[in-house]
């Protein structure tokens, strides 16, 4: 049967599976939800949400979910740190970039879409916050731990995104961070890169 998962290609969260796919060196066909108005999707998860994966009939659903259930399966290439500290910090930053960056960067799509000035000067503004503290935390580190995990690639799937659905460039000023996001664009590969 294989690995089919069922995505959209302006997801953040099915780049993050697709990444970690290609890392572990899995093959799988990919089901763009958009060609059947998610019927496809719906019957097989009975539910809306992407990304999903059929993993020889088995059906898990999230991102995060995925990942984990991957490592278990695949554990060649590890996306986690080896030590346990190490590994709770992992998915405590995993799930920071899923849902608090996430909500940075929907403000600002929103405002963009919106064509909203004041808008637009609130979420960067928010936005800001964050890569300051991205930018300090990549002050002499080439990724969170020892190898890139998921954590850096739930991160990094997020400002990519901003970047390449609202145009929205990373300032110059937060030099550590971009040499990061310059470091995982050579490292993984995306149908957006």
């Amino acid at each position: 049967m294989g690995i089919r998962i069922f995505q959209s290609p302006t997801s953040m969260f099915c780049e993050k599976v697709s990444v970690v796919l290609g890392t572990k060196g899995l093959a799988y066909e990919i089901v763009d939800i958009r060609e059947d108005s998610r019927k496809s999707l719906i019957d097989f998860s009975h539910q809306r949400k992407v990304p999903v994966i059929d993993y020889n009939g088995q059906c898990v659903i999230d991102s995060t979910f995925i990942s984990a259930f991957l490592e278990e399966r695949h554990p060649q290439n590890s996306i986690y740190p080896t030590a346990a500290s190490d590994r709770g910090l992992c998915l405590l930053l995993e799930d920071w970039g899923d849902e608090v960056l996430n909500l940075a960067v929907h403000a600002i799509r929103k405002a963009h879409q919106e064509k909203n000035a004041e808008a637009i000067g609130r979420a960067e503004k928010g936005m800001e916050t964050h890569l300051t503290s991205l930018d300090q935390f990549f002050t002499g580190k080439q990724f969170i731990f020892d190898r890139m995990t998921v954590a850096d690639l739930a991160i990094f799937t997020q400002i990519h995104y901003l970047y390449h659905r609202t145009m929205y460039q990373v300032p110059a000023r937060y030099q550590h961070l971009l040499a990061w996001m310059n470091l995982m664009r050579r490292r993984i590969k995306l149908a957006s890169l």
